[in-house]
């Protein structure tokens, strides 16, 4: 198993590489602020912030945000993208929060890579607010390219896997979240994939209408992104609120 200094390592390097083109673009990001049906004036944290586009786009919702991250060079971007953030360098597991302090808080695939994902959720729950809402983002092990992937010998994840990687199915995560103090009150898709799909095909009709075999294999990846089931998506897409009993 990686240590957390090599997962550190790990992040910088990959964030120095690449910058701000190390995760989605900042339109993949206000869908999850739609789920959670944010209202402005209130204060949301993003746990795993990467180079800081869900603040961004939170900010310019009127919310008062916050942002952690295991990377320096994450948290250096974030600062710059999202200023009016408050954005530190720190550990899921030991949030530098007080409790009750959250409206909302967001983790958008972040929580398999962390060491002890049980402390994680817990800690997340700890500085939210009774009433606060969770987003939180996590892969399916069940996906069907991963398990066509598998039946083929290969290996199975995220662009992250090599470092350290935790891929559930859709009932181990919910009980994950059910025994460290979480409600679950939605589970949807991710969508993204099928966004980028569908510039893509819309891009090749505007400019290379004649390449058929392109398009026919863009349009089939689409259909197939739209029919999976939900136990057999990408990643879920969780909502969730603090249980009674926290």
């Amino acid at each position: 198993m990686a240590t957390r200094s090599q997962i550190k390592a790990f992040y910088d390097e990959r964030i120095r590489l690449r910058q701000q083109e190390t995760w989605r673009p900042y339109e993949a990001y206000p869908v999850f602020l739609d789920h959670l049906q944010v209202e402005s004036g209130r204060k949301l944290l993003d746990v795993g912030c990467g180079t800081g586009f869900l603040l961004k786009a939170a900010e310019t919702w009127g919310l008062i945000t916050y942002g952690v991250d295991i990377s320096t060079e994450a948290v250096k971007i974030a600062k710059k993208v999202s200023q009016k953030s408050t954005i530190q360098v720190g550990d899921a597991e030991n949030l530098c929060f007080r409790d009750n302090f959250f409206h909302y808080v967001i983790c958008l695939g972040s929580l398999e890579h962390f060491l002890n994902m049980g402390k994680a959720v817990r800690e997340m729950v700890r500085v939210a607010k009774d009433e606060a809402k969770f987003c939180i983002v996590v892969p399916n092990i069940n996906y069907l390219d991963w398990k066509i992937a598998k039946w083929r010998g290969r290996s199975v994840g995220t662009l992250q896997q090599k470092i350290h990687e935790n891929l559930l199915t859709l009932q181990k995560w919910m009980g994950l979240f059910a025994k460290n103090g979480l409600i679950i009150k939605e589970v949807h898709h991710d969508r993204w994939p099928v966004k980028q799909l569908q510039q893509r095909i819309t891009s090749l009709f505007y400019t290379n209408l004649l390449d058929l075999p392109k398009l026919m294999k863009l349009l089939t990846q689409r259909a197939k992104w739209l029919i999976l089931p939900l136990k057999m998506t990408y990643q879920f897409v969780f909502i969730l609120e603090k249980s009674i009993s926290q």
